[in-house]
C-alpha cells in the first residue's frame, strides 16, 4: 500500500494499480474501490468502461451523455508511480497517450488531477474525459446534489443497474453517506462545461464527472483535464457549509458592490415570446408603462433584446450596436431610457455574444473571431454565426459596445444570454482548446460586458445566463441566473396539488441546502418563469397554467421573500398582454412587492425552518429587523403555532394571528 497522511486525513492507494482504497478522516473510514477514467481518443473508447460519445455535433446546452457499459477495463496497472511527501503520481498507458492521475493532500481533502499526454506519432483527437469514483459498497450508500436536480437524498440501492441518474444543470458538488460517515465530491472545471451522473452495476456505487473535452492534441504535447475534490465531513458541521468553506479556501469569491436588490420584470416593447410579440409598441410608446411598473414596485427593467434583428426574432441580432428602427432607433431607446431613470429605475439590455446572422459583416469582416467545425467550416446555431467568445479581439469588440451603450443611452446593466460559451471552434485563438468554449469562455464574455459597464462609470449589475451558477462564474456575476430553482419547481409540480406537506418539505430542504452550500454575497434572481420558459423549454406554459391561480400566487409569494431578487415576466401581472384570459394581479404584485420593501427590506440573512404541515415558513433579517415569514401552500387555511416567538405579532393580517388563508402569506414581527 501506499500512503498519503497529514494532521487531517490519511488515504491509502494500491500499489499496483494506483486505485484509491480508503480515505480516512480521524477515524472515519471511506472504502474506495478506486478512481478510474474513461477517455474517447480517435473516435473510439479506450478503456470499454462508457459508451463513446460524439460531441462534434452538440449544441450550447448539450453536456455529453454517460451511458455505462457492463464490461471494459476498470482498472488498470500503472506503469509508474511517483511519491513526495503530500502528492502521489500514478501514469497509466491508454492507446498513444499516457493518462497521469496526480493526487495531492490538501488540509483537508484529496485533490486529483488528470494530465493526458500524447505518447504517439501522430495527433490524437480527444472527446471527453470521465472521472469514475467508485465505492466499494452500496446498500447504505445515499447521495444528493446540493443546488441542483433531482431532489432530496437519493439512496444508491433504489437504482437500476447501469440507468444512471444525471444532474438537471451542470452540478459541481455531490455530497455522500455511506453509514454513519460522509464526505463531499466536488469537481471543479475551469475550461470546460460536465456531466454529472451516479449508477450503480449492482455491487457497488459508481460517482462520474464528464467534462466536454475536445481537442487534436499533437505528438508529445500534454493538456489537464479539471479538478476532482473527496472532502471527508467533519460530522461536528454542516456538510454544506463544509463545500461552501472549502470553494471559498480555493479562491472562488463572488464579487461584491455591484446591484444585488429590488424586484425586476423582464419584457419587450413588442410584446412577449409566448405571443409572438403581438403589442408592436417602440420605445416612446413602452416608456409611456414606466409609471404604472414602478408603482407596482418594478425597481429594475430587463429588457429582451432592442437591437436591429431580421424576421428570426429578438435574439437573432444583425447588428447590437443600432437599436432597431421598428422599436423607435436610438432616439426611442435614450427616451425609455431617461424616463427610467428620472423614475428611479435601472434599465438592463439583453446581451446576445452568440453571434449575428450569417450575413451581416460582423462575422465576414472578422474570420477569426468565428467558430469553426473541424473541416474549417463555420459554425451556426439558431440560424446565427457562432462566435469565439475566447478571442480578445471579440472580447474588445462586446466591451466596447457595451461602453458606447453606457454612454449614449446610460443603460444600467446586463443580462447575458447563452453565457455558457458557444460551439467549439476548431480553429482556436492560440492557448485554448475547441472545448473551451463552454465554461471559461462563458466567463470571459461576461468579464468583458462587466468591464464596459465599469468603464462607462456604472456599478456592476451583470446577470449572465448560466443554467447552474458554478464557481468559475463567481468573480464576475452580480446575480446569478435562477433556472437550478426553477428546475426545482418543474420537478415538485406533481405534489403541488397532491401532497403540499411533501412539496414544502422537499422545497424548505432544497432552499436550506442552496443557503448552506453558497456564500453570503451570492446573490440570485428567482422566477417562475421566463420568456424561454413560456414558450419552448421545460414547462412551455405560464405559472398560473402550471400551479393554478392560487399556487401561482403563492409561489411568487414564496420567491418575493425569500432571499434574492425576484423577477416576473412582462404579462404575469396581467394575461391579457399574451393574449390569455384570467384576472389582473397588479393589485396582488403591487402589496406583495410593498410588503417586501417595508417589512423586510434589503437583508440576504434566511433561516428556513421546517414545519411538516403546507405552510412554509423563514426567517428574515437580524436584530430589531428580524421577522417570521409564512406562506401557506394548499387551499385551505392552515394553523401556525407561534408559541416559540412570544409576542409575534402579524404585520400583514392581525385579525388571523396564527392562522394562514389558502395560498396566503402572513409576516410576523418578533
Amino acid at each position: 500500500m501506499i500512503t498519503l497522511q497529514n494532521a487531517f486525513l490519511s488515504c491509502s492507494f494500491d500499489e499496483k494499480t494506483g486505485a484509491l482504497t480508503e480515505v480516512d478522516r480521524e477515524g472515519s473510514r471511506i472504502p474506495f474501490d478506486g478512481i478510474g477514467f474513461d477517455l474517447g481518443c480517435n473516435e473510439k473508447n479506450l478503456t470499454g468502461v462508457l459508451e463513446y460519445d460524439s460531441l462534434l455535433e452538440n449544441r450550447t446546452w448539450n453536456l455529453p451523455r454517460i451511458i455505462p457499459t457492463k464490461a471494459g477495463l476498470e482498472a488498470l496497472d500503472a506503469v509508474s508511480v511517483e511519491q513526495e511527501e503530500d502528492r502521489v503520481a500514478f501514469t497509466y498507458t491508454a492507446g498513444p497517450l499516457a493518462v497521469t492521475f496526480s493526487y495531492t493532500l490538501m488540509d483537508s481533502a484529496l485533490k486529483l488531477t488528470a494530465t493526458l499526454k500524447n505518447n504517439g506519432a501522430g495527433a490524437a483527437y480527444l472527446n471527453t474525459f470521465s472521472f469514475l469514483s467508485r465505492l466499494n459498497a452500496l446498500d447504505g450508500v445515499a447521495f444528493d446534489f446540493p443546488c441542483n436536480t433531482p431532489l432530496n437524498v437519493q439512496q444508491a440501492s433504489s437504482l437500476t443497474p447501469y440507468e444512471v441518474m444525471e444532474t438537471g444543470l451542470i452540478n459541481f458538488a455531490t455530497h455522500i453517506a455511506v453509514g454513519e460517515e460522509s464526505f463531499n465530491l466536488l469537481f471543479i472545471d475551469d475550461l470546460e462545461k460536465w456531466s454529472c451522473g451516479v449508477y450503480t452495476d449492482g455491487k457497488r456505487t459508481h460517482f462520474v464527472y464528464c467534462p466536454s473535452l475536445e481537442a487534436d492534441l499533437a505528438p508529445g504535447a500534454s493538456l489537464e483535464v479539471g479538478h476532482l475534490y473527496i472532502q471527508p465531513c467533519d460530522p461536528s458541521a454542516s456538510p454544506y457549509r463544509q463545500i461552501r468553506d472549502f470553494v471559498d479556501s480555493l479562491g472562488y469569491h463572488p464579487c461584491e458592490g455591484g446591484i444585488t436588490d429590488g424586484v425586476m420584470y423582464s419584457c419587450h416593447p413588442a410584446g412577449t415570446m409566448d405571443s409572438k410579440f403581438p403589442m408592436k409598441e417602440d420605445l416612446f410608446q413602452y416608456a409611456e408603462r414606466l409609471e404604472g411598473l414602478k408603482e407596482m414596485g418594478i425597481d429594475h427593467v430587463w429588457l429582451l433584446p432592442v437591437f436591429d434583428h431580421n424576421e428570426d426574432g429578438v435574439y437573432h441580432s444583425n447588428d447590437q450596436a443600432i437599436i432597431d428602427k421598428r422599436y423607435g432607433g436610438e432616439e426611442g431607446c435614450k427616451y425609455y431610457c431617461d424616463k427610467a431613470h428620472e423614475l428611479g429605475m435601472t434599465v438592463l439590455f439583453d446581451y446576445v455574444p452568440h453571434g449575428p446572422a450569417p450575413e451581416f459583416p460582423l462575422a465576414k469582416e472578422n474570420p477569426d473571431w468565428c467558430s469553426k467545425r473541424r473541416d474549417g467550416s463555420l459554425q451556426n446555431e439558431w440560424h446565427c454565426v457562432s462566435m469565439d467568445y475566447n478571442h480578445p479581439g471579440y472580447q474588445k469588440y462586446t466591451s466596447d459596445l457595451v461602453y458606447d451603450h453606457v454612454k449614449r443611452f446610460g443603460v444600467d446593466g446586463a443580462r447575458i444570454d447563452c453565457a455558457m460559451g458557444g460551439l467549439s471552434n476548431w480553429r482556436p485563438y492560440n492557448g485554448y482548446r475547441p472545448s473551451a468554449d463552454s465554461v471559461c469562455a462563458g466567463v470571459h464574455i461576461t468579464e468583458a460586458i462587466r468591464d464596459g459597464f465599469l468603464r462607462g462609470g456604472k456599478r456592476s449589475f451583470i446577470l449572465p445566463e448560466n443554467f447552474n451558477p458554478i464557481p468559475p462564474y463567481y468573480h464576475t456575476t452580480d446575480l446569478f441566473y435562477g433556472m437550478n430553482l426553477y428546475r426545482v419547481f418543474v420537478e415538485l409540480e406533481p405534489l403541488l396539488k397532491s401532497d403540499p406537506t411533501a412539496y414544502v418539505r422537499s422545497l424548505t430542504r432544497w432552499l436550506d441546502v442552496e443557503k448552506q452550500t453558497t456564500p453570503e454575497n451570492y446573490h440570485k434572481m428567482r422566477f417562475l418563469g421566463n420568456h424561454d420558459t413560456v414558450s419552448w423549454v421545460w414547462q412551455s406554459r405560464r405559472a398560473v397554467d402550471s400551479y393554478g391561480e392560487g399556487g401561482a400566487k403563492a409561489l411568487w409569494a414564496v420567491i418575493s421573500l425569500i432571499d434574492g431578487m425576484p423577477m416576473i415576466y412582462h404579462g404575469d401581472e396581467d394575461p391579457s398582454i399574451y393574449l390569455a384570459e384570467g384576472e389582473k394581479r397588479i393589485d396582488f404584485f403591487t402589496k406583495l412587492f410593498r410588503d417586501r420593501r417595508e417589512l423586510i427590506g434589503s437583508t440576504n440573512a434566511t433561516e428556513y425552518l421546517y414545519t411538516d404541515t403546507p405552510i412554509m415558513a423563514f426567517l428574515r433579517g437580524e436584530g430589531d429587523g428580524r421577522r417570521l415569514v409564512l406562506v401557506n401552500l394548499s387551499d385551505k387555511p392552515q394553523e401556525f403555532d407561534l408559541s416559540a416567538y412570544p409576542g409575534a405579532a402579524s404585520l400583514v393580517n392581525p385579525a388571523a394571528v396564527g392562522i394562514v388563508a389558502p395560498f396566503a402569506y402572513d409576516i410576523y414581527r418578533l
